[in-house]
């Protein structure tokens, strides 16, 4: 059995410190990851505001 692809680590990876940056109440960070998942996962990106 192979492991993870590379990508799904780095999305492992994200979203563990989107999660923290959120508990730390972070929101400029928060968005920053939350915008690097989106662009990774090849979603849209939501206008700012």
């Amino acid at each position: 059995m192979t492991g993870p692809s590379p990508r799904a680590a780095v999305v492992t990876s994200l979203a563990s410190t989107l999660s923290r940056a959120v508990a730390l109440g972070d929101e400029v960070a928060a968005r920053v990851v939350h915008e690097a998942l989106g662009r990774l996962l090849g979603l849209p990106v939501a206008p700012e505001g």
